[in-house]
């Protein structure tokens, strides 16, 4: 498998990654991420060269990591900073591969091909996670499956009403209006139903006696694969309508199996922890126990990942997921191209 290098991808929630050092496989890489005593997150190749131990079964000392056979200690930017055995000579083989690392958002980006193109500038734009007017969950699950697949369910908002009961109500599908478009190498997918049934999500949140409201949910894609979904209800009589944003994070830990990071927002009752549980579950269950199992069960019926190899029967919907693996395949073999010329 092929995968986009020059990008940052999501490693972990901030709280997440403390002194206990944290194994994460991601693009067919094995690394360890941790927190040393000043603050700082690393995040190294989980493997000490002397005899391959993970560094993840290790622990952290201080400004860095013990290696657990051993003991060689390792700081964050890779170099050996104590060899326990013989004279404590340190050759320049012991070191181990440091990647860039950027903490925004609430989580740990990590840059995994060129590091001196490594750029903050570059992460995708998830300003609403920084709004004051939002409060915000977060949660995290493993996909057996490509994480094209994800792209493609979050690109496509039909299968909802099929899906998930909470999210919405019978008929939806056929009372919405879509939309997509593509600016550069982003896109975005719109999805509009009026007088929509107020669901169980949005009730969590809904403050007067409406029960039907406009629904709108719009899902825009960076690549490799951020997703931001702008979403919300609002009536004549509803002062600007509940909101329930979130966040989609997708990383491939390897060929088949995908890392996903979430956050959900909310505009009203802050500070109301019932409602943070409400809210944690029913997301996390969406995502875990509905998504989750059909992208596996679809992956278990295709020959390879190639969607387009499987020539599949495409729907009006389907517009926008297409559109986002042609860009992606695009710049992947555009930084293939660049690199055979650089060789």
């Amino acid at each position: 498998m092929t995968y986009l290098m020059n990008a940052w991808y999501a490693a972990g929630w901030s709280h997440d990654i403390t002194e206990t050092p944290v194994a994460r496989t991601l693009l067919d890489e094995h690394l360890v991420l941790f927190r040393t005593d000043d603050g700082a997150v690393h995040a190294l190749a989980d493997a000490c060269p002397h005899r391959f131990a993970p560094l993840s079964l290790g622990k952290v000392k201080g400004d860095r990591i013990a290696c657990p056979y051993h003991g060689l200690e390792f700081g964050g930017s890779g170099q050996c900073l104590r060899n326990p055995h013989g004279k404590g000579a340190v050759p320049a083989s012991l070191a181990v591969r440091s990647y860039p690392l950027t903490e925004r958002f609430g989580m740990i980006w990590v840059w995994m091909g060129e590091a001196g193109a490594a750029d903050p500038a570059l992460l995708p734009s998830l300003d609403g996670m920084e709004d004051p007017a939002l409060t915000w969950i977060h949660g995290q699950l493993n996909v057996d499956a490509n994480y094209q697949l994800v792209i493609d369910n979050l690109l496509d908002l039909t299968h909802v009403e099929f899906l998930h009961p909470m999210l919405a109500s019978e008929g939806n599908s056929e009372r919405t209006t879509f939309r997509f478009e593509q600016e550069g190498i982003v896109v975005r997918a719109f999805y509009d139903v009026a007088d929509e049934p107020i669901t169980g999500l949005f009730q969590i949140l809904w403050q007067n006696d409406a029960t039907t409201a406009s629904l709108h949910a719009y899902m825009e894609w960076h690549a490799p694969a951020s997703l931001y979904l702008n979403t919300g209800m609002h009536s004549a009589d509803a002062d600007g309508g509940p909101k329930i944003p979130t966040v989609h994070l997708l990383s491939p830990a390897t060929d088949g199996t995908t890392h996903y990071f979430w956050a959900a927002g909310r505009n009203r009752q802050h500070g109301n922890e019932q409602v943070s549980g409400m809210l944690q579950f029913a997301t996390q269950h969406a995502f875990e126990h509905e998504d989750e199992p059909i992208i596996r069960a679809v992956r278990s019926r295709m020959v390879s990942n190639d969607l387009f190899a499987h020539k599949p029967a495409l729907l009006p919907m389907d517009e926008a997921g297409v559109r986002a693996r042609r860009v992606l395949q695009r710049l992947i073999s555009a930084e293939a191209d660049e690199a055979n010329k650089s060789a």
